[in-house]
């Protein structure tokens, strides 16, 4: 799926490559959120799909055609979740229509290049794509609260039983020491029930996106987290679309990771990721964004996987809940968060899929 809210990319397979053109030309005139990309094969349709994110297909032919329900078959065998929409160049019956939908079609729509009717296909493709995100947000949310629970009924239980057990122990010995020992177990609980609610609230869809200048922001939660002698170098003038509140969360958290785990003076280092262009088809963009990198110890490669749970920590006093929140409110605005090893051996955080406003 796209990691992009207000634009819809399609891919649009027909029969020949002046149609697929001629198609494009038409559906991006009626609406411009659309980027069609045209092809006349079902390879070359699947070779996006596989190296592009990508939120619908359009396939374009008699039923019988390579680009008509082959297509669709091929398409759906590998993109379980993808909206297709099939566009036959022949009136179909019942039967007909009943066909496509097993071959694995999510709608049905006659296809024209007359300006009045470009519109319902637009209307059908869009309608497509929203149920798809609908169905992905709930996927999404319904393990987002997996991730609560199992953070809850983990991460609460411990402190709960030192409370309790000292009290206990406080009421039988006569010892008021165990109070103490109890109060800081009830603190720690309440400090992770705060994390708890805070985990909830970034991983909620955002409402309207703002255009946001990173480098302003990056300065203001570099300032707002205690870094002692450590550097910031922002590397960046890009204008980003995103919910500011949230964005300063995400920020804050990666700079107080990179604090927390790096040397006094660790630097960390905020920059952009610049587009580019693949070799496996002309025009094919890896996703853009921007990154944040210090030149700490870094993450051990077998621990990636790892660090963006509920309640993973390296700290014996740490919550593990900042990595988690920076991956929730990445996915609350459709990006993709990853680390890997920085270009001077720390942790490097991408953040990908990011909308600019240029």
């Amino acid at each position: 799926m796209s990691t992009l809210r207000g634009s819809i990319a399609v891919v649009l397979v027909a029969s020949t490559r002046d149609r697929a053109a001629e198609l494009k030309a038409s559906l991006e005139r009626a609406d411009d959120r659309l980027a069609v990309e045209p092809v006349a094969t079902v390879d070359a349709a699947l070779e996006i799909l596989r190296d592009s994110p990508v939120d619908c297909l359009v396939a374009v032919g008699r039923p019988a055609e390579p680009t008509g329900l082959p297509a669709v078959e091929a398409v759906r065998d590998r993109h379980p979740a993808l909206p297709i929409v099939f566009c036959p160049d022949e009136a179909l019956d019942a039967s007909g229509v009943a066909e496509a939908f097993d071959a694995g079609a999510t709608d049905v729509a006659r296809v024209s290049t007359d300006s009045d009717r470009a519109p319902v296909l637009v209307y059908r493709i869009s309608n497509a794509v929203a149920s798809a995100r609908a169905v992905a947000e709930a996927e999404r949310q319904r393990d987002r609260l997996e991730g609560f629970v199992h953070g809850v009924s983990h991460d609460l239980r411990n402190p709960l039983n030192v409370a309790q057990g000292r009290l206990d122990m406080a009421q039988s010995e006569g010892d008021l020491g165990h109070v103490d020992t109890a109060a800081s177990a009830v603190d720690r609980t309440l400090e992770l029930i705060a994390g708890l609610l805070t985990l909830a609230k970034q991983g909620e869809q955002p409402g309207e996106l703002e255009p946001v200048e990173l480098s302003a922001v990056a300065e203001e939660c570099w300032a707002n987290v205690a870094t002692g002698d450590a550097t910031l170098v922002v590397d960046t003038d890009r204008r980003i679309l995103a919910e500011r509140g949230r964005l300063k969360r995400l920020l804050e958290n990666l700079f107080r990771n990179s604090v927390e785990h790096g040397s006094d003076d660790v630097t960390v280092v905020v920059g952009d990721i610049s587009p580019m262009y693949t070799t496996t088809r002309a025009g094919a963009v890896l996703p853009s964004g921007f990154f944040v990198e210090d030149d700490g110890p870094g993450i051990p490669e077998a621990e990636r996987d790892r660090v963006f749970e509920v309640g993973y920590t390296t700290d014996r006093d740490g919550t593990g809940f900042g990595l988690n929140i920076v991956s929730e409110v990445a996915s609350a605005h459709g990006w993709e968060v990853a680390v890997s090893e920085g270009s001077r051996g720390g942790a490097r955080f991408e953040i990908t899929g990011v909308e600019y406003d240029d």
